[in-house]
């Protein structure tokens, strides 16, 4: 075979190789917390799980360390600089006995809330009204200095942990859960080719 015959055949390869590559799509955790610690604990953790879960992620603190303002021009211009193009918003909505999905009600559709607290009911002793913690999970696309929300839902706690640490190791599990189960109609939505 020729030189040149060989190098055409090369490019041809790489060419179908790189078309068969998954599209993976940059990902920035944000945590929504006071708390400047526990928001880079919990953003490092997250990044951990996805990571895992074959993710690329981010924490966001290690682009910003202020998200006091999470829709300003500055915040989304410092996520596209780094090639952010997908935002994992996580809101601890509620913390301790009697926590209720109330605290998410005014974050998700109608019928998302309905679902949630039919599921809650179903697998939970004690219903969607007396949960450990609740989190507020929003995910979102950043293009052109603009979020826009893509799937907006909850996890939670509905019974007492040994400490913070598990506590947290249980609601990783079920974020990465959550996050999964939404993947397909996230990659649909932008077009993006399924994963195998």
């Amino acid at each position: 075979m020729k030189t040149t015959q060989f190098a055409a055949l090369l490019l041809i390869l790489t060419a179908v190789a790189d078309a068969q590559s998954p599209v993976r799509l940059k990902s920035a955790v944000v945590v929504l917390s006071d708390d400047n610690a526990l928001r880079q604990e919990m953003e490092q953790a997250v990044v951990g799980t996805a990571i895992e879960h074959n993710y690329d992620a981010v924490a966001s603190y290690e682009i910003t360390p202020d998200v006091s303002d999470l829709n300003s021009r500055d915040f989304l211009r410092a996520l596209e600089d780094k090639g952010v193009q997908t935002v994992l918003m996580l809101r601890p909505a509620a913390v301790g006995a009697g926590s209720s999905l109330e605290s998410v009600q005014r974050e998700v559709s109608p019928e998302m809330f309905q679902v949630m607290r039919e599921y809650a009911g179903a697998v939970s002793e004690t219903g969607p009204d007396d949960l450990i913690a609740v989190v507020h999970i929003g995910i979102y696309t950043i293009d052109g200095g603009r979020a826009t929300l893509l799937s907006s839902g909850a996890v939670w706690l509905d019974e007492e942990v040994e400490s913070q640490e598990v506590g947290v190791e249980r609601l990783l599990v079920l974020i990465a859960d959550r996050i999964d189960a939404v993947r397909p109609a996230i990659r649909e939505h932008l077009g993006l080719p399924p994963l195998r």
